[in-house]
């Protein structure tokens, strides 16, 4: 892509404008209501998407920003914090994924925003700037914020009553902007796959990117499904003979790839576990979701440890992680539906509430049990014994 150099006075000299990935680029952020924006090594603005301009700087043209920096746009202390995080990405080479940020506008309401920073290199793979998108998250924080007030309310006999269109609002709230935003990314780049001038891009990092976001739709619709079919306690299960270890071996492959885009550290080790009886599908399902959430809760440069052994007539499975950690006060509640502990509120994180609800019905329905271990600011572990013999609990 070509970039612009700035002039003494600030202003870019602008080169040829004859680069069909510039040009495919530039139409697409014209058009656009993401907000989107590339940036030099100085944190000098190279190119806007039309979201962003009518987000941040409505009114002003495209052509005037480029070359200017935050500073020139917004306060001392937003465009210090903005270039700071740059910096960093510039620095490190490391993204910076999902960052929850308040915004104060003049004139309009505070708003919350999820923003990404990425380096920007080019084709040599040298870092020549960042480039970053924002979304407008209020919506989500506020419905999670409302769960988590009503989580939070003393027990039943000082509860007061809430009206039920009030809570169907909140969860719809939630789970409407957890589809909504894959769905955004499906489209955009399928789009862009259809289009014929990004013939010479690189498509498949389009279609990685598409990849993920339905996998994302399509473990969000399963866990609904999950949530519609089964009242907690009555999971029916399919139980046959299974090793353990190949269907965990089996899933720790699947999580890989989420794990090395976070540039997390992943890890398996079993010792020697008899075929027990279970139901392969729900297994899965179940360490997929403890794995998931480790990887999500976990920065990047963290470490997700799988492991399997047996506890004299029990297999024990252990997931555990480096992440942010449960605060003491959520831990009594995180395996309830819909239950978001305050740190996954306050930073945004992905989720409805309902994995680790999930993971305690697959649990007890083979007569295990499942515990947490976890610090904030420490990390997590949660611990799985499933009887050899079917039963009740030990």
């Amino acid at each position: 892509m070509a970039t612009a150099q700035p002039q003494p006075g600030g202003r870019p000299e602008r080169e040829p404008r004859d680069d069909l990935k510039l040009t495919c680029l530039s139409n697409l952020l014209s058009a656009t209501e993401e907000r989107v924006y590339f940036k030099d090594l100085m944190s000098r603005f190279l190119l806007v998407s039309a979201g962003w301009i009518a987000t941040y700087a409505p009114g002003r043209d495209a052509e005037e920003l480029i070359g200017r920096t935050g500073s020139d746009i917004f306060g001392g202390q937003h465009a210090a914090a903005a270039i700071e995080d740059e910096q960093q990405v510039i620095r490190t080479g490391r993204p910076i994924v999902g960052k929850l940020e308040r915004e104060t506008r003049s004139g309009r309401p505070d708003a919350w925003a999820s923003v990404t920073k990425m380096p920007l290199r080019d084709d040599g793979g040298q870092i020549i700037g960042t480039f970053g998108i924002s979304r407008d998250v209020t919506a989500q924080v506020e419905a999670e914020n409302a769960l988590a007030r009503q989580a939070r309310r003393p027990g039943p006999q000082n509860e007061q009553p809430r009206e039920p269109d009030t809570a169907k609002d909140d969860f719809l709230g939630l789970v409407s902007h957890e589809l909504r935003t894959p769905l955004t990314s499906i489209i955009g780049y399928a789009r862009l796959l259809r289009d014929q001038r990004t013939s010479n891009l690189n498509t498949d990092q389009f279609a990685e990117v598409i990849q993920k976001n339905a996998q994302r739709l399509l473990h969000l619709v399963e866990d609904l499904l999950f949530l519609s079919q089964n009242q907690p306690g009555e999971l029916a299960v399919e139980l046959r003979s299974a090793d353990l270890a190949d269907i965990a071996a089996s899933v720790v492959e699947e999580m890989r790839p989420e794990a090395q885009r976070k540039h997390i550290d992943l890890a398996f080790s079993a010792a020697a576990v008899p075929r027990l009886a279970v139901d392969p599908a729900r297994m899965a399902q179940l360490l997929g979701n403890l794995i998931s959430n480790a990887v999500k809760f976990t920065p990047a440069g963290g470490k997700v440890e799988v492991s399997l052994g047996m506890d004299e007539d029990r297999a024990v499975l252990s997931v555990a992680d480096t992440g942010v950690g449960i605060p003491a006060a959520d831990q009594e509640r995180i395996f309830e539906r819909f239950f978001r502990t305050a740190i996954a509120t306050r930073q945004v994180i992905p989720g409805t509430g309902l994995g680790l609800a999930i993971a305690k019905d697959i649990v007890e329905a083979h007569h295990g049990t499942i515990a947490v271990d976890s610090d904030e600011g420490r990390g997590s572990t949660f611990l799985i014994r499933i009887p050899r013999q079917g039963g009740p609990p030990p």
